[in-house]
């Protein structure tokens, strides 16, 4: 029994270890994580403007960081913040998953990339279905 339990720990901790490493790809892809003055500075704003504006943050080791993809140009990327505002789900990693992960709803393109696109009202109509059970 005890080498039964060692075995599922040792395959629970490789679990978290491929989901760690997964995540740090999956942010990497679009220029990692900011601390707040990077991301204020590149987003044109004052550190103490994040709490106040509708945006995706991580805790990584007990710091607010935030993801980069959100930064486009001289700015915010245009309907960020309406679509941080309209998921239905907490999770800031889900939230960080559904962003970079393609999306039937979207026709296949990755919420980020929509942004982009300035297809606003579509991302943020799959934000809100995201986590849904039967959702696309």
């Amino acid at each position: 029994m005890e080498a039964q339990v060692i075995a599922d720990t040792a395959l629970l901790a490789q679990a978290f270890a491929r989901g760690s490493a997964m995540k740090r790809d999956m942010l990497r892809v679009e220029g990692g994580v900011l601390s707040p003055d990077e991301f204020a500075c590149r987003a044109r704003l004052k550190v103490a403007e994040l709490d106040e504006e509708p945006l995706l943050w991580l805790d990584i080791d007990g710091e607010r960081v935030y993801p980069a993809f959100q930064i486009a140009g001289d700015g915010l990327l245009p309907g960020i913040g309406a679509v941080v505002e309209a998921f239905a789900i907490e999770e800031a990693w889900m939230r960080v998953n559904f962003m970079l992960t393609s999306d039937a709803r979207l026709g296949g393109k990755r919420p980020v990339d929509a942004l982009r696109e300035g297809r606003i009202s579509e991302v943020i109509e799959a934000s809100q279905a995201y986590g849904e059970h039967g959702a696309a």
